[in-house]
């Protein structure tokens, strides 16, 4: 009896352990490159990879401005995610890869335009890397750059490409440190509190504002009126 009871315990045991951790993927080591005439690296395949996203990310190390129209044979996920940092690709890189249904691209629209490529579906400033440049770029371009004075279109921009971040990409870009050598979490809060107070509290704020201005010009002139009288009465000898 004590035996058959043991079984119910350890199938309880091993459903109640712990999920391992994900773990993080090492695209650098994946990437088959060649140095090119201009000093970088040209992306000519991608070994054998089983997910489903694929990311080529900026090295300083092996700083990738070039995809051979080769580069994406063979492979099967279906989601690219492209580093800015990639000056040169062709259509044929593209077209090639059948398999590719999402591409994202760490920098702007821009940016991506004058690559001289189309796809049909595309993500600008796209995941930690993405969502880095923006920061840089537009929030805090120099360190002395006061991120509260940016617009309420650059605000809302910012913060959706925040909260569309993974899990794993939002632990990136929370314990990155800007220009500023702040964490991007702690101006996160910051941006947050300033921009996305109630309407109508702002609305109070400016009623308040006015509604004081106002009083104060009431009492001075109320307060000059008073004067005004009572020169007067008194030049008629009518007080003393």
């Amino acid at each position: 009896m004590v035996k058959l009871l043991l079984f119910p315990l350890l199938f309880m045991t091993f459903g109640l352990a712990p999920k391992a951790a994900k773990e993080t993927v090492d695209y650098k080591d994946y990437l088959n490159t060649s140095l090119n005439e201009r000093g970088n690296y040209t992306l000519e395949s991608i070994d054998a990879f089983s997910g489903s996203e694929f990311r080529i990310y900026h090295y300083d190390d092996l700083l990738i401005d070039e995809i051979s129209d080769s580069a994406f044979a063979d492979t099967t996920f279906s989601t690219l995610v492209l580093t800015n940092s990639v000056k040169h690709i062709n259509q044929t890189a593209i077209n090639s890869a059948e398999n590719i249904k999402t591409f994202s691209f760490t920098g702007s629209k821009d940016e991506f335009d004058a690559l001289g490529i189309s796809f049909s579906n595309v993500n600008y400033y796209a995941v930690d890397e993405g969502f880095i440049n923006f920061w840089n770029k537009n929030v805090r371009p120099v360190a002395t750059s006061n991120i509260c004075s940016i617009s309420q279109d650059t605000f809302n921009y910012v913060n959706d490409l925040y909260k569309n971040l993974s899990n794993e990409d939002l632990e990136v870009v929370n314990n990155h440190k800007d220009l500023a050598d702040i964490k991007i979490s702690e101006s996160m809060k910051e941006l947050v509190r300033v921009f996305s107070e109630p309407e109508p509290a702002k609305k109070n704020d400016e009623w308040n504002q006015t509604g004081a201005i106002t009083l104060i010009i009431f009492i001075a002139v109320l307060g000059m009126t008073s004067i005004t009288i009572f020169y007067l009465l008194k030049t008629k000898n009518i007080i003393h």
